[in-house]
């Protein structure tokens, strides 16, 4: 084991390299876990679908079967390990504190606008991409519920998807982020939480909507509330919009001038804008006491806290396999 020397142990945190290398080698385990985690579960997917398509090829052919090769790997199987992996690293619980009615209001609201802000995003994205490429590209995960059915979408998308996500992503990680500081905890959050997602379509509202709720955990310690709202944005966009959707296009043929479902679509819409212009109103309200904390017990500058976050072996390994899984989505 090397040894550090004398001198260094008087060296400040920020000018101490041997410090700031073990830093480095703590926060690449959580790159690591997600690597273990996202290899792991695309492998036991894969072996799944095999032995299922050879042996059961009338149960494959379920749409269910495309839940459950998720649920399975990542839900059974990978979150325990992703969970042990981190078992040992330094951590720090945020401390607790009231949201209250106005505050779940508010920031119930602003997820609402980043969920549409990022998706907004995204469409013009993916438009440029389809330009470039000259053919449309599938957006899988919408065609996935589209085709899945309403309790099976509420069952993962809307239940357990929230709950295993923001354990993941926000109990798991922030913990052992916040000990840096609440801004890297934030951003990291947010960046690890569209990544996860491995697809364009997702990557940007899910970055934004990953930043609020790090936010609210940071600022509370209540995962239950992220959780919550969680819960609802997905039950919004996966099963109210998907519903209205369906039965807009049911009624688009049928004989009359008028399709009621075009008007209950319209009032989705506009309450959907009325929420989002609430919470930024609510929101500016409230930002001079948004601040975050750019230093913690590392004693680490905030520049410093990035580099060793971002720039280590577990995450750049992440990054890109990441990067890989985001180029065949946009191919296959």
């Amino acid at each position: 084991m090397e040894q550090q020397p004398f001198e260094n142990f008087y060296l400040p945190p920020e000018q101490n390299d041997y410090y700031k290398k073990g830093e480095r080698s703590n926060l690449s385990r959580i790159g690591i876990a997600f690597t273990v985690y996202m290899v792991l579960t695309t492998l036991i997917s894969y072996a799944i679908a095999y032995v299922v398509a050879g042996f059961f090829p009338a149960y494959y052919e379920h749409p269910a079967m495309t839940w459950i090769l998720q649920i399975v790997p990542g839900y059974l199987i990978g979150f325990p390990i992703f969970a042990g992996i981190l078992k040992g690293m330094p951590k720090k619980r945020p401390e607790k504190r009231k949201l209250g009615y106005e505050g779940w209001i508010t920031f119930l609201a602003v997820s609402f606008f980043a969920m549409i802000a990022g998706s907004y995003l995204a469409s013009i994205v993916m438009t440029g991409m389809e330009a470039l490429r000259g053919t449309e590209i599938t957006n899988a995960i919408d065609q996935q519920i589209t085709e899945s059915s309403p309790l099976m979408n509420l069952i993962v998308v809307v239940i357990l998807a929230p709950i295993v996500e923001e354990l993941m992503c926000r109990k798991l990680v922030l913990d052992r982020l916040l000990p840096y500081s609440e801004t890297l905890a934030v951003v990291t959050g947010g960046l690890i939480f569209g990544l996860l997602h491995g697809n364009l379509y997702q990557f940007f509202y899910a970055t934004f909507l990953g930043m609020v709720f790090s936010y609210i955990y940071v600022k509370t310690g209540n995962i239950l509330h992220t959780i919550l709202m969680h819960m609802i944005i997905n039950f919004t966009g996966s099963i109210v919009a998907d519903f209205i959707l369906k039965m807009s296009s049911d009624l688009a043929s049928a004989p009359t001038s008028i399709n009621p479902w075009d008007v209950v679509s319209d009032i989705y819409n506009w309450a959907m804008t009325l929420l989002v212009a609430c919470g930024i109103i609510l929101l500016i309200r409230k930002v001079k006491n948004l601040g975050l904390q750019k230093t913690g017990d590392r004693w680490l500058t905030l520049s410093t806290q990035f580099k060793l976050a971002w720039c280590n072996p577990g995450m750049i390994v992440y990054c890109i396999l990441c990067a890989i899984t985001f180029v065949g989505s946009l191919f296959i």
